[in-house]
């Protein structure tokens, strides 16, 4: 484990995908800054990885959200329609961006999680958003990908390989959702084909995992059932929120270190944290 020293980031936010479920991510992200816990490090997976660079772009969550409530969602399902989107809504490199962001895709043919963190910002998302049930790639340089979620579905490891101190994941996550109603615990013996292990790789690797109680109803792609989803976002980092002051003071307390820095680094060794 390292030392303190070796930390780059105080809090690094991990934003799992999850289709139009993943708009409850703005929600969480809007209660961190109310609270002054923003992020300095970012990670986004499929829906993730889009919210996550809108957030990264110095975007507030209110003009997030309005911007949701603009959108045709089902015209992100393909990946011109993401391109269009980054072309009108966000910088074209990585390296415009006013936080540390990195993209979970999956290679084509191995199937292996890849991170992009710079080069062309919309290739990278539509990349990582490429909608797996459609069969959808994208090609960047002599490379194919498709969606994140096939090995990294919450990005967690990503920060904890950037040496962020406390990791959050925002978890919206279908499958995991059903399996927490279900009363699945993530530490029963049944957890590894009912969650996956790679999930279960990821929900180990956070501080703290936020999951949104999203209902049916908010499913619905229009600005009613996105105003939900948001709200349910709220509702959940809230509760969180008052069950874990002593590290939320905490994460306020690694604002003041300072060797903490907005200038991440690459490929760096994990770390495994304790879980609260």
């Amino acid at each position: 484990m390292p030392t303190e020293a070796h930390y780059i980031f105080s809090l690094g936010l991990a934003l799992s995908g999850g289709g139009f479920r993943g708009l409850a991510h703005i929600g969480v992200l809007r209660v961190l800054e109310q609270y002054g816990l923003p992020p300095d490090f970012v990670a986004g997976t499929s829906a993730g990885s889009l919210i996550g660079a809108l957030y990264a772009s110095g975007k507030n969550t209110n003009e997030i959200e309005s911007l949701a409530c603009k959108v045709f969602w089902p015209g992100l399902l393909r990946s011109q329609g993401i391109r269009k989107f980054c072309a009108r809504y966000l910088p074209r490199t990585f390296a415009g961006l006013a936080l540390p962001l990195q993209v979970a895709v999956t290679e084509l043919p191995s199937w292996k999680t890849r991170v992009l963190d710079s080069g062309d910002l919309a290739s990278a998302l539509a990349a990582s958003c490429a909608t797996p049930y459609l069969f959808h790639q994208v090609r960047i340089g002599e490379e194919s990908y498709t969606d994140g979620g096939w090995g990294c579905v919450l990005p967690a490891r990503i920060c904890r390989e950037n040496r962020c101190r406390i990791v959050i994941g925002s978890d919206v996550w279908l499958r995991s959702a059903l399996a927490m109603n279900s009363g699945m615990s993530t530490s029963s013996k049944l957890a590894g084909p009912i969650y996956s292990r790679q999930y279960l790789d990821a929900y180990r690797q956070c501080d703290v995992v936020i999951q949104p109680h999203i209902s049916i109803m908010s499913l619905i792609p229009n600005c009613a059932s996105i105003h939900r989803m948001v709200r349910s976002g709220e509702r959940a980092a809230r509760t969180w929120l008052a069950k874990c002051h002593a590290l939320a003071s905490e994460i306020a307390d690694l604002r003041q270190e300072p060797h903490l820095s907005l200038n991440g680094l690459k490929h760096l060794p994990q770390r495994t944290d304790r879980r609260d």
